[in-house]
């Protein structure tokens, strides 16, 4: 036997506390045999993550009844047959919480940490993330491949990034596996404010780094990895909430960084699906303007992912014949979100409160001030705060090669006889009328547009419908380029891939971006109390 064989690796054993432990056999003395126990490192930084928008399993406050899990493709078939009362009162953000005891796969099966349901797995919703956590965790786990790992296969690779493409050199690789990275969820209430999420996830950042601290371990700031609305809650965190003392960096997926104008389409219209978890997560706040209007109307976290002032004007745009009208000239808010009365505008009076059938106007009157209070004192302050605001460690990946709205069409129909007709009389969209003819909550609307000048009629019927994103404006079918593509000088690499928005963290591109974002992300904890003088 030679010298080298009789040598043998022994690695740890963890109890359910991460207390470590070393499992030995006796060998009869003089055999030469001896053990070399593997040590893990005790330093970690927690990678936290942050689901998207639906992404966070719900549940009431009162009963703590599962409300919206995410575990399976027939999740959302209960909601099917709740229309837009029974949504309203289900889907209050003030009744509701993060539902905890979502599916999680083998819950025991990273050694040296507190159990993935511990760790916020069953926060997030299985359809969408339950394959990526796993992968994920693997890979920063993975020190029983070290030479062959997934880090060490993107050593010297070049992702293709528009910014940042520095592919990871053997010494930041190397340092990586000098820290452990336990995976953490956080899932939010994300029909609440980001606001309130930020406050909620800064105090879970500072519960996470505890913990691993109460069991001996070194433990001093995060990694956030994002996705989508998620995004927002992390930055709003990291830059306004206080907590980008403790966040060593973010790496962001498809993030609507200044809104979308998809936002006011779903208000509209209801959510729209192009694949089968897309189709899922419509069923829950609706698929219809109805179904959407009477739960949005008072949930600030979706309608925070509306355009800002930073995404531009002009983007809503009325086409009636030759004639175009765009909004917001200077403020989308006073303009289009918080405009009543008219059938373009972002919220529909009528359809706010269910309840209120035979349209009581004192009741339309409260419930549309409560809704125009919402708008002004909660959702636009958030939106217009994080203008500009990103943690100085910034990394992104988005889909650039769908078909997405970034501007949003109404296009006109007119009978062919009335516009022969009155083809010489001036038509103002602007201030058509909505005519009541039941069910009109999805992508059209039938209004009575006023006619100027002199002629028998005093107006005409024109039927406008949403028009299909324009194939020369893309992105990942939710969120535009012009949102997603974040300005370089608040990034540190940015990369574009072909990914497809609910389900961007399947792809093996992006996967492969954020594992790479991860460890150079890591290199900054070199300017903390647990950087390693030799390193």
């Amino acid at each position: 036997m030679s010298e080298s064989s009789k040598i043998i690796n022994v690695y740890p054993d963890f109890d359910e506390f991460g207390n470590v432990g070393y499992r030995l056999q006796s060998y009869p003395k003089g055999s030469g045999m001896q053990y070399q126990c593997i040590v893990y490192p005790e330093r970690f930084i927690p990678v936290v993550f942050l689901p998207g928008v639906m992404g966070s399993n719900l549940k009431t406050k009162r009963t703590s009844d599962k409300l919206w899990r995410l575990d399976s493709a027939g999740s959302a078939l209960g909601w099917l047959n709740k229309g837009p009362a029974r949504r309203r009162t289900l889907l209050d953000p003030t009744k509701v919480e993060v539902d905890s005891d979502g599916r999680v796969d083998d819950n025991l099966a990273d050694p040296g940490f507190p159990s993935r349901h511990a760790r916020g797995w069953g926060e997030a919703g299985y359809l969408s993330y339950g394959e990526f956590l796993p992968w994920l965790q693997h890979a920063l786990e993975d020190f029983d491949h070290y030479e062959t790992g997934l880090r060490s296969q993107l050593v010297g690779m070049s992702l293709g990034q528009e910014k940042g493409d520095t592919p990871l050199d053997e010494k930041e690789m190397k340092l990586s596996y000098k820290y452990r990275f336990p995976l953490h969820v956080v899932g939010y209430n994300w029909l609440d404010s980001i606001e309130t999420s930020a406050t909620t996830l800064l105090a879970r950042i500072e519960g996470i780094i505890k913990d691993h601290r109460s069991r001996g371990i070194k433990c001093e700031k995060v990694i956030l990895v994002t996705h989508s609305m998620g995004g927002l809650v992390a930055r709003y965190c990291s830059e306004l909430a206080g907590g980008k003392s403790l966040i060593l960096g973010i790496a962001h997926g498809v993030l609507p960084a200044i809104g979308a104008a998809s936002a006011y389409r779903r208000m509209k219209a209801g959510m729209e699906s192009s694949g089968v978890e897309e189709w899922i997560a419509a069923q829950v706040p609706g698929g219809s303007g109805a179904e959407m209007t009477a739960v949005l109307s008072q949930s600030p976290g979706p309608l925070q992912l509306l355009p800002g002032v930073e995404y531009g004007m002009n983007w809503l745009k009325i086409q009636d014949g030759e004639q175009t009208y765009t909004l917001p000239k200077a403020d989308p808010y006073t303009e289009i979100y918080a405009v009543r009365g008219k059938w373009w505008s972002l919220c529909e009076d009528k359809l706010i409160n269910p309840a209120n059938s035979a349209f009581d106007k004192t009741k339309l009157d409260s419930d549309w001030s409560a809704y125009a209070r919402l708008m002004e004192n909660i959702v636009q302050p958030a939106i217009e705060q994080l203008k500009g605001r990103y943690h100085s460690h910034t990394h992104a990946f988005y889909g650039g090669s769908i078909p997405t709205y970034s501007d949003l069409v109404w296009q006109s129909e007119t009978p062919m006889i009335d516009g022969w007709i009155n083809k010489d009389r001036k038509r103002s969209a602007l201030d058509s009328r909505l005519i009541e003819t039941g069910g009109q909550t999805h992508t059209s609307r039938t209004v009575a547009t006023p006619l100027q000048g002199e002629g028998w009629a005093s107006g005409i019927h024109q039927k406008y419908s949403i028009v299909p994103p324009d194939s020369a404006e893309l992105g990942d079918g939710t969120v535009p380029l012009r949102s997603s593509q974040i300005p370089e000088h608040y990034i540190r690499s940015r990369l574009r891939l072909n990914v497809a928005h609910e389900p961007a963290y399947k792809n093996k591109a992006a996967q492969q971006y954020t594992l790479w974002a991860i460890v150079k992300i890591a290199q900054n904890i070199q300017q903390t109390s647990l950087r390693y003088e030799n390193a």
